[in-house]
């Protein structure tokens, strides 16, 4: 890593449902598995498959019986939560000798950052990484791919790069020769619906995006514009959200759905609610956000999350719906697979308390609103007044 920069990790537990499963039955270890939701019926769809599965063509998503076309010989097993949990846990304890700053994304995904960790393990970030791995393989028996970068988004790039026990270095001198390599969406937050309208600005590889201004992106994708910019440039350098900044520097609501939500109109609704929650959270403790983290978890279990660091402070419902609504269709794509649940999260805050510069961005009136509709609905129960749902205009 360059003097100054980060030395960010990112750790990938390879295939990890199915090779837990394979850890867990080694008899398995040989042959073509797949975790799914119910192996005894045919319309039980794959949550999960190992490498020796992969080869035949087997997707996450898809049915068993049209796995099974594909692998006549694929073996399906029922799903072990509480054993995911388990070894998740185990890694996160490895990690945690490390470093205590890390971001947990997903079940099996973690950013370290070991910046400060380098000289008292007297190593580089390479050799710290390469430790790791080892150690995660000798003590729990799983593989992990492990990128390390100067950035988040770039180190989720580079363990995207090289499966299984794979460990791939991007930094500064080879940064862009890299993104050359690499199309639009293989990057973190590129979702379908932001790939197709890159494309249609001839935006093929990453190195293209990073070639672009940023006044251009910001004119074509608003807040998302920057946070493409800063990603694909390796300067996202938002601190790691780590488990004790969610419970002691954060507000937050998060909602499982009745339903898998597969209609854009009540993934909207379904936002507007918690942006709601998490609005009145914040005045109620005299809180300011500046940064958004949204988190979505797939029908298949599969989970994706992003964040935005806004250029003002903000607690009203229509901002926070606005940025939430910015990440989901991002993350998500046009053409969204069936979402079962979804959390928001406002960080990087501010007390009423302290001093805010005001800019042109600040909307005061609307803050005073909602601390006058909150009044209310305290007087005359929550379902008395609310704002104007105008999120069908998005």
């Amino acid at each position: 890593m360059g003097t100054g920069k980060r030395a960010i990790l990112h750790i990938d537990m390879n295939n990890f449902y199915a090779s837990t499963e394979c850890l867990l039955n080694p008899s398995l270890k040989n042959y073509a598995v797949a975790v799914a939701g119910d192996p005894n019926k045919r319309t039980g769809i794959i949550l999960a498959k190992n490498y020796l599965a992969k080869v035949y063509g087997v997707k996450t998503g898809e049915a068993i019986w049209e796995a099974k076309q594909k692998c006549p010989t694929l073996i399906t097993v029922a799903p072990h939560f509480d054993k995911y949990e388990e070894y998740s846990k185990r890694a996160q304890k490895i990690y945690y000798q490390y470093t205590d700053l890390i971001e947990p994304f997903g079940i099996d995904e973690c950013w370290l950052d070991v910046t400060d960790s380098l000289k008292l393990f007297n190593c580089s970030a390479v050799e710290l990484a390469k430790r790791i791995q080892k150690q995660i393989l000798d003590e729990i028996g799983l593989t992990v791919s492990i990128g390390v970068s100067f950035g988040k988004t770039l180190s989720k790039l580079g363990s995207d790069m090289k499966k299984p026990l794979g460990l791939t270095v991007i930094e500064e001198s080879n940064h862009v020769e890299i993104l050359k390599k690499l199309k639009v969406d293989d990057m973190i937050m590129i979702g379908k619906h932001t790939a197709k309208k890159l494309r249609q600005m001839n935006i093929n590889s990453l190195y293209d995006l990073y070639m672009q201004p940023v006044e251009f992106l910001k004119k074509h994708f608003g807040v998302i514009g920057l946070y493409l910019h800063n990603a694909v440039s390796g300067v996202d350098d938002d601190k790691l959200i780590t488990p004790k900044d969610e419970d002691t520097k954060s507000v937050g609501n998060g909602a499982t759905a009745v339903h898998d939500m597969t209609d854009i109109e009540e993934i909207k609704a379904f936002l507007h609610d918690l942006a709601v929650r998490v609005s009145k959270r914040l005045r109620a403790h005299s809180f300011k956000a500046k940064t958004i983290h949204v988190t979505i978890k797939y029908a298949d279990f599969t989970y994706s999350s992003a964040q935005h660091t806004i250029n003002h402070y903000f607690s009203n419902e229509q901002e926070i719906f606005k940025y939430a609504y910015e990440i989901f269709s991002s993350l998500a794509g046009e053409k969204f697979s069936p979402v079962r649940a979804i959390r928001i999260c406002t960080c990087n805050l501010i007390s009423g308390e302290d001093k805010e510069q005001v800019n042109i961005f600040t909307n005061t009136k609307n803050e005073h609103l909602c601390s006058a509709i909150d009044k209310i609905k305290d007087k005359f129960g929550e379902n008395s007044i609310s704002l104007a749902k105008d999120y069908k205009s998005f």
